[in-house]
């Protein structure tokens, strides 16, 4: 017997609506996700909304403010370095498990993807999609459930940072390139089957990437008023 599709939750919805926009800094660190207008915009009364903040306080993602919502945590120099530390440590050895995988069909879909984003037709979305669907190819078949969940927490909470760079007007081309060039090295290691190559690949994506993340916040940091 098939089983039945699963339904997602207008709570649950809204849950990971949120999130999204704390992840893709729509909402930026130190910004005000306000109840009210949240509620409106999901076309839901204001409690769905406040149950959401709650979970993403559990989750690190913001502080609540009694009466008016929450507000974004801000991000600094060390949560950038304790992220990537962690990311260092995991995502070479998923992708070193992930070399020895049959993946062919998925690497097939990121790989078009990627190059649609560096032949400039693609939108911010598309990038996104191309970065998350090559991570969750890395973890997603690793057969420790534990390190899989810990890899998939440490990747969501190491994606507002990531994102900081792709967020300057003046390197964004520059960023969104290298980065999607870093993602082709790593799946063509994938696709030779070299767990010692993709790992290597892994981090040296990883290391490119804190460099990325510590700059962009710097330029934050300067250029926020006083």
């Amino acid at each position: 017997m098939s089983k039945r599709p699963q339904l997602v939750s207008v709570r649950e919805q809204i849950y990971e609506g949120i999130k999204e926009m704390i992840l893709t800094n729509i909402f930026e660190p130190g910004e005000i996700v306000p109840i009210e207008k949240m509620a409106e915009e999901f076309g839901v009364s204001p409690t769905p909304i406040r149950e959401a903040l709650i979970r993403l306080e559990g989750f690190g993602l913001v502080t609540l403010i009694p009466n008016k919502g929450a507000r974004v945590s801000e991000i600094s120099e060390q949560d950038v370095r304790d992220i990537w530390q962690m990311r260092t440590l995991l995502e070479p050895f998923a992708a070193r498990m992930s070399a020895v995988l049959q993946l062919e069909a998925e690497l097939d879909r990121v790989e078009k993807k990627i190059f649609g984003v560096l032949n400039g037709s693609y939108d911010f979305e598309t990038y996104v999609q191309t970065d998350v669907e090559l991570h969750q190819t890395l973890c997603e078949h690793v057969p420790n459930q534990l390190l899989k969940e810990t890899i998939q927490r440490v990747h969501q909470l190491s994606m507002r940072m990531r994102y900081f760079p792709e967020h300057q007007a003046q390197i964004h081309t520059e960023v969104v390139e290298q980065v999607s060039r870093e993602h082709l090295a790593i799946i063509a290691a994938l696709r030779a089957g070299d767990p010692d190559l993709s790992a290597e690949k892994v981090r040296t994506h990883i290391e490119n990437g804190e460099a990325r993340a510590l700059q962009a916040l710097e330029a934050r940091i300067s250029s926020a008023p006083s």
